[in-house]
């Protein structure tokens, strides 16, 4: 039995699920991770995990921070798959219970993140939110390996649900202070922000991407700073555009 057969399996007895109904066998490995919680998942699973998830990563093409050109300052913006961004950090748009997305094959940036990360992201941050003890507030920063992705590491922050409110500006705000100030403590030389709280938490496209360029900006004004790039990594055109029209 080859490793992603293994994995099914196992995942399959883990959850008391079947879902091989569905078209491939990578679509059920997917979702069998994405509605498994890493209790006692042993080290078998996670290194024949590791080498499904490597042979899926070697299948595409890994963009590396050097390929993006900034086009203000440091500031570089590109159109694309933030799970393919070989950067030091990657920033992931989270809910507040922190331990990514649960719906199967979802197609949000949490699943994504979580599903080619490996199922080791869930299970550190299942450790953080129980020491922790409450859920995770609105812009603040917790960091995970990245695992079996090309970036080191994961910033995992809660964007604001949008309302209108000067409160959500200010907290999403806060999420791309927290990110950048911690790539700065940990001496990172490139960080890739997704379009945080845009999507299904209803940040008006255009507002979120000015709040990220000029919190961005002020931040990268400062001195003493390790960061050489900053990626504003989007996906869909509306988004490209916004900040196509904010960065000089």
């Amino acid at each position: 039995m080859n490793d992603l057969s293994w994995c099914v399996e196992y995942l399959a007895k883990q959850n008391g699920e079947d879902l091989r109904a569905l078209s491939s066998s990578k679509e059920v490995f997917r979702a069998l991770q994405n509605v498994t919680m890493p209790v006692s998942l042993g080290e078998e699973f996670y290194a024949r995990q590791d080498n499904v998830l490597k042979e899926i990563l070697a299948s595409k093409k890994v963009v590396s921070a050097e390929e993006i050109s900034p086009i203000e300052g440091k500031m570089c913006l590109y159109k694309g798959d933030i799970t393919l961004l070989a950067v030091d950090a990657i920033v992931n748009a989270c809910n507040r219970r922190l331990l990514g997305c649960f719906a199967p094959g979802c197609h949000c940036v949490d699943n994504a993140i979580h599903s080619f990360a490996g199922l080791q992201v869930r299970r550190d941050l299942m450790r953080v939110m129980e020491a922790q003890g409450h859920s995770e507030p609105n812009g603040k920063c917790k960091v995970t390996k990245g695992y079996n992705l090309p970036a080191k590491y994961i910033f995992h922050t809660v964007g604001p649900i949008y309302s209108g409110s000067e409160k959500d500006a200010e907290d999403l705000k806060s999420c791309y202070e927290s990110c950048l100030r911690k790539a700065n403590e940990m001496g990172l030389r490139s960080l890739a922000f997704c379009c945080l709280s845009t999507g299904v938490f209803g940040y008006p496209n255009e507002e979120a991407a000015a709040i990220a360029a000029q919190t961005t900006r002020a931040f990268l004004s400062k001195e003493n700073q390790s960061l050489e790039k900053v990626v504003f990594c989007v996906f869909s055109e509306r988004d490209f555009r916004a900040y196509q029209a904010l960065l000089r």
